[in-house]
């Protein structure tokens, strides 16, 4: 078993939720807190994500997760946190 495998069968939401908010933060040049992100119901954009802290957040989630974000298809699942850790999970199950 490789690392990424290691990471993919380690994953939980609770995890997750946590390091997605903690990239949003690196993303944003710590413009966006992670407690505001993390706030139930929440969108990205209702907290300030831009369309530049959602192109380093995806180069991020594709590095640490290995989870490729297609900007060609549906990507509504990029304006929460919710959404995205749910598509992060279902794309790492995938690859196990």
């Amino acid at each position: 078993m490789t690392d990424s495998d290691d990471t993919s069968a380690a994953l939980d939401t609770a995890t997750v939720r946590r390091r997605v908010a903690d990239m949003v933060v690196t993303a944003s040049d710590g413009e966006i807190a992670a407690e505001e992100v993390l706030r139930p119901g929440v969108s990205f954009t209702a907290a300030g994500v831009t369309s530049l802290t959602t192109l380093r957040l995806i180069d991020a989630i594709e590095e640490e997760f290995g989870v490729e974000v297609e900007l060609g298809r549906d990507v509504s699942f990029l304006d929460g946190l919710d959404s995205l850790v749910a598509h992060i999970l279902d794309a790492s199950a995938a690859h196990r």
